[in-house]
């Protein structure tokens, strides 16, 4: 059956007719909108972290998953397939592409699936796969279209107002897509683009580049301007309700900047890099993992709020349920909830490291994988 169609805004509210009467999905890109804020409308209080399934894929996963209006999980994993799970767990389908997919799916209008595929780094035979494509897959888990890049695609698609696919690839560029799958514009940094794209509410383009630089771009694809820290910048952006631009850097500082460009503030507490994505919680408070070990809660003029040890570095992107518990894996194995004051609520064991970030479902499931092959529901 095919989903109905959501059209997401950049505040991440649904616009045009039909999404008003449709079912909106409870996460459907990576960091669930389009500020990428990670902040899910659904409350998770009575989670307890038991776990209520989880899936066995033929390798690592990394991908974080998205949550369509229907309750379809979408994620994919190193064994090169994209996986449509059903909220019992089941599958549903599989898409196979031509190497990892370590890249976050995001649902669009008529439920269409957008995902990038990359390069096999540790081929499991002499000959590396390689993919460069961005594909568009209908909810039937059949191909609508593919556009070829020139390298991997590990950043993460965002879905605009009016149907444009913003993604990255380790070309170099930021590509905008028409909904047809045709080129709408390309940007050059000077490094590769693993950073998911965030949109702003003027349809500004907000995007980190290995090259060390922050890119605001024009809805046309110009550069509004750029900023730049001391090291790669791979996370995503994520944007305050104010319009402050929140982002890490491998350079060990967590940024805020104004919607000029401008630096607002730094914050720095022996971070050494900052790989995961911030979230913004219904307060303001700002939520980062860092590869010291530490989640952070940064209060909006900067200053620390608190922080929580876990024990291993952090490459997931945390997660904010409506009642301010945030979730976030670890590679320590582990999948945390953390109550809004930074005490442990929970964690859940898996059998390997956890890169891949959270998502939380209509009923408050929280999805998320893990290098241990699976994909895991929790709640």
């Amino acid at each position: 059956m095919m989903a109905l169609a959501v059209v997401f805004s950049a505040s991440g509210a649904s616009s045009s007719s039909t999404a008003r009467t449709a079912t909106p999905a409870p996460w459907p890109m990576f960091h669930h909108d389009l500020k990428r804020t990670g902040l899910s409308p659904v409350a998770t209080r009575s989670d307890t972290g038991t776990q209520k399934w989880k899936f066995a894929t033929g390798g690592a996963v990394f991908s974080s998953p998205a949550v369509g209006a229907n309750g379809t999980i979408y994620v994919g994993s190193d064994d090169h397939n994209v996986y449509a799970l059903n909220p019992d767990g089941t599958q549903k389908w599989k898409f196979t592409t031509g190497a990892n997919v370590f890249s976050s799916p995001a649902v669009g209008a008529h439920g269409t699936i957008y995902i990038g595929s990359r390069d096999e780094f540790y081929p499991r035979s002499h000959k590396p796969s390689v993919d460069h494509n961005v594909y568009a897959l209908n909810p039937d888990g059949t191909q609508k279209w593919k556009f070829t890049t020139g390298a991997a695609v590990t950043s993460s698609p965002a879905v605009g107002v009016d149907g444009t696919i913003y993604i990255g690839s380790d070309d170099d560029n930021v590509y905008a897509l028409n909904p047809d799958g045709t080129q709408k514009w390309k940007f050059a940094t000077r490094g590769s683009v693993f950073s998911p794209p965030a949109v702003g509410a003027r349809g500004t383009i907000y995007v980190g580049s290995l090259d060390h630089n922050v890119y605001a771009l024009k809805p046309d694809g110009t550069q509004k301007w750029k900023f730049a820290t001391g090291e790669p910048v791979e996370s995503s952006l994520a944007m305050g309700a104010d319009g402050t631009i929140y982002v890490g850097s491998h350079d060990g500082n967590f940024y805020a900047l104004n919607p000029d460009g401008s630096q607002k503030w730094r914050f720095a507490d022996g971070l050494q890099e900052v790989n995961s994505s911030p979230a913004v919680g219904a307060d303001g408070t700002i939520y980062v993992g860092a590869y010291n070990g530490n989640v952070y809660a940064v209060n909006p003029d900067g200053t620390q709020k608190w922080k929580f040890a876990t024990g291993g570095p952090l490459y997931s992107s945390p997660a904010v349920g409506a009642n301010g518990t945030i979730y976030v894996g670890s590679l320590d194995r582990n999948v945390y909830a953390l109550n809004p004051d930074g005490t442990q609520k929970w964690k859940f064991v898996t059998g390997g490291t956890v890169g891949s970030s959270p998502a939380v479902g209509a009923d408050g499931t929280i999805y998320i994988g893990s290098n241990d092959h699976n994909v895991y529901a929790l709640h």
